[in-house]
């Protein structure tokens, strides 16, 4: 007699995360983030880092840019997603500024203005949805070689 096993359901594991829009809170996110996918994704280290990096400059323009009119820290939240049966991860960083489109001058100084395109560069998919009382980045990656 053969035993029937139920069916194995994966489900995607989900990390979500929220602080101060500074940068102690953006280290612990990123922290947070670089632990989360080592336990529970199958990411090769290479992914892991670019995930990492990318998300670091979401981060990053949170703190730097998202509350700049405002006198008190806003807030920044991360979310991951991580669907096995896809081979793919996903995590958002959204923050409630207001978005600034980056001057000319700022977008052709070789110093400035690389965290958008570092983004696009090490994703599979990036989003940017820029709102009145907020922005959200969102970064997909495929994790199958």
């Amino acid at each position: 007699m053969t035993s029937l096993l139920p069916p194995r359901v994966v489900t995607p594991a989900r990390l979500t995360c929220a602080g101060a829009a500074d940068a102690v809170t953006a280290a612990e996110l990123r922290r947070a983030l670089r632990r989360w996918l080592q336990d529970v994704t199958d990411a090769p280290a290479e992914v892991r880092d670019d995930i990492i990096l990318g998300v670091n400059e979401a981060l990053a323009n949170c703190v730097e840019h998202a509350y700049r009119a405002q006198t008190t820290v806003g807030t920044m939240k991360l979310q991951a997603s991580y669907d096995p049966a896809a081979q793919s991860i996903s995590v958002c960083v959204s923050d409630r500024g207001s978005w600034h489109h980056p001057s000319p001058q700022r977008v052709h100084d070789p110093r400035r203005s690389r965290g958008l395109l570092l983004m696009h560069a090490l994703a599979d998919h990036c989003t940017i949805n820029a709102r009145p009382n907020g922005t959200t980045v969102c970064l997909d990656y495929t994790t199958r070689p």
